[in-house]
């Protein structure tokens, strides 16, 4: 009986943290200037949270975040852009 117990609230607890882990999803995308030039070393947080990336040489960047989180582009000399992660798992920022 304590063995079945055991074995049910494992499984229980396995399916949580799955459920858990579904929701978030990888981001995608690049950060370009208003000529289409890669912005490199653009940081890209998820707001209210430690999570964070930059981009790469070629403007692109990739994190885990979920559907509702706001997602903040900052860049020396541009105004930070936040944005809203939606059902899409690409997002193309464009610097102004």
């Amino acid at each position: 009986m304590k063995t079945k117990f055991t074995m049910m609230l494992t499984l229980f607890m396995a399916l949580t943290v799955q459920i858990s882990f579904a929701q978030q999803k990888t981001i995608s995308g690049t950060v370009s200037d208003e000529n289409g030039l890669p912005l490199i070393g653009t940081t890209v947080l998820v707001v209210g949270t430690s999570s964070g990336t930059t981009t790469d040489f070629d403007g692109n960047y990739s994190i885990r975040a979920k559907t509702g989180d706001v997602l903040s582009y900052s860049y020396v000399g541009y105004a930070t852009q936040n944005i809203t992660v939606g059902a899409s798992s690409t997002i193309r920022v464009t610097g102004n």
